[in-house]
């Protein structure tokens, strides 16, 4: 595998539990949350990743690090601690009354109704440590607002490295808009900050990005002005789940890989955006907030992307690998009563 840098993040890192509505069908512990899939999946894209988390000392922890191991993920800046936490979200693939597939996330353990572990950040305190430990790195990604969060952004710039904050909600918090000043590229979606461009008329950051599902993406660059892309769609949808984190995955990918961001041209920018709208609609092809890794290997599921870009998907051929679990039901049942 091609090494195309170092990357570093923080935020929401989480044990997914991936469960498709039959006891019979194998379930899938996967490692998730944006932060948790944004740099499991750059490392498949070819990049050297550091998550940086605080996590509980347990099998559920321990579940999470199997996984991202397999994905040659670095974990030397992931600590278990006694008061550390390791959130787990339920995920469940299902069908409507016409067969239509859709997910649902559950947050409650559903043996005893009480609500699954949080999450909490890595210590402030604990950033000047850190930082000793990171190597030189490219690019900085970040989804949660923290005091910690905000000082590696800082860190981050003063070592030329690219911040990218992908928040997954809006406040009016000094934290919030110190998060936005210390970032490059800002990526959030239209579900989830409704009013930003009212909000924030003008430009907070080099790249801004707004996803809007199926209506595609907004965007401005170096400018306060918005231009639209259009998305990609595939037939046979199986799982939306974790396409808004391949397309982060694939941004920066084509934008670490770019030179300086601020040379950078819009056409370049429009590249970058439609290979991660590409790659998101790709994985919706598979169950799973990472699926497409799991089904294809990278040569495979760039070739089903340049075919989509090109309007050629309609040739696509590919073998997938067997992605049997090799979990069965009464995993579940253990993981649960033992929270």
């Amino acid at each position: 595998m091609s090494n195309l840098g170092n990357i570093i993040g923080t935020g929401f890192l989480t044990l997914d539990v991936i469960l498709n509505g039959s006891k019979k069908t194998p379930p899938k512990f996967q490692a998730g949350g944006s932060f948790g899939n944004v740099l499991t999946i750059l490392s498949f894209l070819g990049f050297n990743t550091y998550p940086i988390s605080r996590l509980a000392d347990n099998k559920v922890t321990d579940l999470l690090l199997a996984d991202i191991q397999k994905w040659d993920v670095n974990i030397d800046l992931i600590f278990k601690q006694e008061k550390g936490s390791t959130p787990i979200i339920i995920h469940r693939i299902l069908k409507d009354k016409y067969g239509k597939p859709h997910h649902k996330f559950e947050f409650k353990n559903p043996n005893n109704g009480k609500w699954l572990p949080s999450y909490r950040p890595f210590l402030s305190k604990d950033v000047k440590k850190i930082e000793q430990c990171i190597p030189k790195f490219k690019l900085y990604y970040f989804d949660r607002v923290s005091r910690s969060s905000i000082e590696l952004a800082k860190y981050a710039r003063n070592n030329d490295a690219l911040v990218y904050f992908e928040p997954s909600s809006y406040n009016n918090s000094k934290q919030f808009q110190e998060s936005l000043n210390n970032s490059d590229i800002i990526k959030f979606s239209s579900d989830r900050i409704k009013n930003y461009k009212e909000i924030f008329p003008k430009n907070n950051s080099i790249l801004e990005i707004e996803t809007l599902g199926i209506d595609g993406v907004n965007y401005r660059f170096k400018s306060d002005n918005w231009i639209h892309l259009k998305p990609f769609q595939v037939n046979n949808v199986i799982d939306t789940a974790g396409a808004g984190d391949w397309s982060s995955s694939g941004i920066i990918k084509m934008i670490a890989t770019n030179g300086e961001l601020v040379n950078q041209t819009n056409e370049q920018i429009e590249q970058a955006i439609n290979y991660g709208q590409a790659l998101g609609a790709i994985n919706c092809l598979f169950e799973g907030a990472r699926g497409a890794m799991y089904n294809a290997n990278l040569e495979d599921v760039d070739k089903l992307t340049s075919l989509l870009i090109n309007n050629q998907f309609h040739k696509a051929s590919i073998n997938f690998k067997d992605n049997t679990s090799e979990f069965d039901y009464s995993v579940v049942e253990s993981l649960f009563n033992s929270i």
